[in-house]
This record gives structure tokens, C-alpha cells and sequence, in this order.
């Protein structure tokens, strides 16, 4: 729990109240509200219905992939919270390896569900303009939050894989752009892998078995990247004792 693992407990503390964590937080708050304001009804002369159709589902969407982009980019070190320590600082901490990767992964899935929790306002003016069921919201934060808590996991260890800023920000962009836009050209079912993919069909469909299944392999995916940050700590630790 968030409560008994103090690295999420600190590292939530400064994405949550750190200038850097204020300001992505309010550039990510700034485009759900232009969105939302261009879902205003086409006699304010917004938009026309045709443009309309499927708002909703398009501001989901948007939502869900500015959330997995700007957790995974603190997560990776892309966008430096300051004072958040990466993996290989805190290999040189008291904490054990299984700490420090469940505090990683906890605080990608915590802040994903805190930036999908700000914006829920804006999802429900446009769900309202729109006359769409709020289920559908909770249907696409469902399906966001581990999709997030695993890229952000995978951020954190390429964090401490990679030494260079360029490199480690190249392979989250590559790892960024296979997820979402690679997985999606795929062949039915596994184009389901795409985040934009899940959260359309979850949307529409609601929790499908086949939406099901492919959120519980982005849980299992987010514990296996946990525990490659377990070994990674435990490969360095054991670097400096010998």
C-alpha cells in the first residue's frame, strides 16, 4: 500500500507539489479545457454536429494518452520532478530492491489515476453536452490506469538503464509510439494492445472480456517491470559491494 511504501509516499509528495509536477499538471488541465470548451452546441458556433460526433470519445482519448505520455516522462526522468529520485539513486538507499520498484510502479498508477481525477470534470461537461452515460469515463479510466502503471514502470527502468538523457528519451518515445501507434496497425485482437485501441473499444463496448484480458496483461506487465527495477537495484548494489 501508498501508505507503507515510503518511495511512493515521497515521490506522489513532489509530482503532486513540485513547481515542474504544477506546471505539467496545468499544461495537461489547459487542453482538457480546450477541449471541452470547443464541445460547446454548434448554436455558439463552436462546432458543427458532424464535428461533434463522438466527442467524447475523442477527449478520452486525448486524455488517456497525455496521461500515459506524462507519467511514463516523470516516471523515465524525461520531465525531472525536482527532488524525485530515479532507481539508481535510490539503489544507494536503505530501502530494499522490492521497495523501490513497488514505490515506481505504485506512483505511476497513482498519479495516472490523479491526472484522469482532475480532468473528470471536463469529462463530465463533455459527457453532459453530449448526453453520453459517465460510465463510459469510468470505463476509460478503468482501462488507463494500468496501461500507465505499466509504461511508467518501463519508464522508471530505462531511467536506470540508460545514462544518457537522449538515449533514455529516445527509447521512451520509440517505446511510446510501438504502444500506442505501432500496436494499433496490428490485426485483430492484438491491435486491442494500442491504449487508444483499449479505451475506444472499452468505451463503446464496455468491459468486454477481450478489454479485460488485455488490461490484466498491462497489470502483469507493470509487476514484471517491477521486477526488473528489483533486479537492476540489486545488480548495482551488488556492483558497489564488491
Amino acid at each position: 500500500m501508498i501508505a507503507l511504501n515510503a518511495v511512493a509516499r515521497r515521490d506522489l509528495r513532489l509530482r503532486l507539489a513540485g513547481g515542474k509536477a504544477v506546471t505539467m499538471v496545468t499544461v495537461y488541465l489547459l487542453v482538457l479545457a480546450i477541449l471541452a470548451l470547443l464541445s460547446l452546441p454548434p448554436d455558439l458556433g463552436r462546432l458543427d454536429d458532424l464535428r461533434q460526433e463522438g466527442l467524447l470519445l475523442a477527449f478520452l482519448v486525448v486524455a488517456t494518452v497525455l496521461a500515459i505520455y506524462l507519467t511514463s516522462a516523470a516516471a523515465c526522468g524525461e520531465i525531472a520532478v525536482e527532488g524525485e529520485k530515479s532507481v539508481v539513486d535510490l539503489a544507494a538507499s536503505p530501502f530494499p530492491p522490492g521497495v523501490v520498484a513497488r514505490g515506481k510502479v505504485l506512483t505511476s498508477a497513482v498519479f495516472a489515476a490523479w491526472l484522469l481525477l482532475l480532468g473528470l470534470p471536463f469529462s463530465v461537461i463533455v459527457a453532459g453536452i453530449r448526453g453520453e452515460s459517465l460510465f463510459a469515463v469510468l470505463r476509460a479510466a478503468a482501462v488507463t490506469v494500468p496501461v500507465a502503471a505499466a509504461i511508467g514502470g518501463i519508464g522508471a527502468l530505462f531511467g536506470a538503464v540508460f545514462e544518457s538523457d537522449f538515449a533514455r528519451s529516445f527509447v521512451h518515445w520509440l517505446t511510446l509510439l510501438a504502444a500506442i501507434v505501432g500496436a494499433a496497425a496490428l490485426p485483430r485482437p492484438w491491435n486491442l494492445l494500442s491504449p487508444v485501441r483499449l479505451v475506444i473499444l472499452a468505451v463503446r463496448d464496455g468491459l468486454r472480456a477481450d478489454v479485460l484480458l488485455v488490461t490484466a496483461l498491462y497489470a502483469l506487465l507493470s509487476l514484471a517491470a517491477g521486477a526488473a527495477i528489483a533486479r537492476h537495484v540489486a545488480r548495482i548494489r551488488a556492483t558497489y559491494q564488491r
